[in-house]
C-alpha cells in the first residue's frame, strides 16, 4: 500500500503543479534610452545611427528610429562636419541628444594599420582539366586547396586588436567579396564567363583564433568557426606568423576568344587593426551566437548574457578600423598547371 501510496502522488504531482496560464505585460518603470551604433573606417566618412530601446515583451520591433537627435561629432576636441574624413590615430567622441529620449555618447581612438606581407605560400592541385573545342573555345577547370603564411609586425607602444579577413580578385577588376567569413561564390562573368571560388577558410588551422576560447568552451566542444579576431597578447612587439589554410578553392574559364587577362586571379588578404570595442562586441556575438554561455543563458541554466556596449546608455557600440592588405596572384601557378598556349 505504501508504494501505491507512493506511485499515486508522483502521478498527482505533475496536476498539482500545473495550472492555467495566461498572457501580461510586466510593469516596468525602465524607460527606453538612445542607441548610438557607428563603425569609424579610417579614411571615409562617419556615419552614425541613432536608434532607442525598446522593451523585450514587445511583439514586433518598434521604429526606433529618432527624428529629432541632434548629433555631434568631436575629433581631438574639434567639432567636425559629416565631410570629415577620419584618419589614424584620431580620437572621436560622438554624442547624440533627443527631447524625449535623453542623451548618449561614446569615444573611440581610431587604430593604426599594421602591415601584413605573404612570406610563403603553397597551393595543391585536388583535381584539373582543360579542353580545346574544335571552334577554338578553350575550357579550364582546376580544384585546390591553399596554404599562405602572413607575417604580422606588432608595434610595441600600444595593446592591439585585430581582424583578418579576405576577398577575392579576378581578370584584373576586384569583385564585391564577402567581407565576413573569408567564403566567396562568385557568379558567372558574362564578359569573360569566369569562375572562382576562393574556398572555405579554415579557421583551426590558425590557433591564435581560438585564443578566446576557454577550457570551458573547449570541453563544450566549441570551435572558432567564424571568428578570425584576435589580439596581441601572445606577441605584443613582436613579428607574428599567420598560418592561413583555405579548402576546395576552385577555377574555370571558358572562352572563345583567349586573353591571358583571364588567368589573373587570386586572393586579397586583409588586416583591420580594430578598436577594444569592435573586438569585445565581436567577441560578444561569438559567445551568444557559438558558445556554451549563450545556451546555458538562453535555456534558463546560467547567468544572462549581458550584450555588450560602450555607449553611455548601454545601448549600441561605437568602434573604429583601419586595415593593410596584400595580394596573391595565382596567375602563374594555375598557368602552369593547364598549359594553355594560343
Amino acid at each position: 500500500m505504501a508504494i501505491l501510496k507512493k506511485i499515486i502522488t508522483v502521478l498527482l504531482l505533475p496536476v498539482c503543479l500545473s495550472g492555467c496560464y495566461e498572457d501580461f505585460i510586466p510593469e516596468t518603470d525602465v524607460k527606453p534610452v538612445l542607441c548610438l551604433n557607428s563603425l569609424i573606417t579610417a579614411g571615409e566618412p562617419i556615419e552614425v545611427k541613432v536608434s532607442h530601446t525598446w522593451l523585450f515583451t514587445e511583439n514586433m520591433q518598434p521604429d526606433a528610429n529618432v527624428d529629432d537627435a541632434v548629433v555631434i561629432i568631436v575629433v581631438n576636441g574639434e567639432e567636425k562636419g559629416a565631410e570629415y574624413l577620419p584618419k589614424e590615430g584620431d580620437h572621436i567622441k560622438i554624442s547624440a541628444d533627443s527631447r524625449r529620449y535623453g542623451h548618449a555618447e561614446a569615444e573611440v581612438t581610431v587604430p593604426y594599420a599594421v602591415p601584413i606581407e605573404i612570406v610563403d605560400w603553397e597551393p595543391t592541385v585536388t583535381g584539373a582539366w582543360s579542353y580545346e573545342k574544335p571552334e577554338q573555345k578553350k575550357m579550364c577547370d582546376i580544384s585546390f586547396n591553399l596554404k599562405a603564411e602572413i607575417v604580422v609586425d606588432d608595434p610595441r607602444e600600444t595593446e592591439n586588436y585585430y581582424w583578418f579577413t579576405s576577398n577575392s580578385f579576378y581578370s584584373d577588376h576586384d569583385s564585391d567579396g564577402d567581407h565576413g567569413d573569408g567564403v566567396l561564390y562568385e557568379p558567372w562573368r558574362s564578359y569573360a564567363d569566369v569562375y572562382f571560388n576562393m574556398g572555405i577558410l579554415k579557421y583551426e588551422a590558425e590557433p591564435i583564433f581560438s585564443e578566446h576560447i576557454g577550457v570551458f568552451e573547449s570541453i563544450s566542444g566549441s570551435d572558432p568557426y567564424g571568428f578570425s579576431f584576435f589580439t596581441d597578447r601572445q606577441f605584443s612587439g613582436k613579428s607574428y606568423t599567420l598560418h592561413i589554410q583555405f579548402s576546395d578553392g576552385r577555377y574555370e574559364v571558358e572562352s572563345s576568344d583567349w586573353n591571358e587577362e583571364l588567368l589573373e586571379c587570386g586572393y586579397e588578404f586583409m588586416l583591420y587593426s580594430v578598436s577594444e570595442s569592435y573586438y569585445n562586441w565581436a567577441n560578444y556575438v561569438w559567445q551568444r551566437d557559438e558558445g556554451p554561455r549563450g545556451d546555458l543563458s538562453e535555456l534558463g541554466f546560467g547567468e544572462p548574457l549581458w550584450g555588450y556596449s560602450n555607449v553611455s546608455t548601454g545601448a549600441g557600440v561605437v568602434a573604429a578600423q583601419s586595415s593593410s592588405t596584400c595580394r596573391l596572384n595565382l596567375k602563374d601557378f594555375i598557368e602552369t598547371n593547364f598549359k594553355i598556349t594560343e
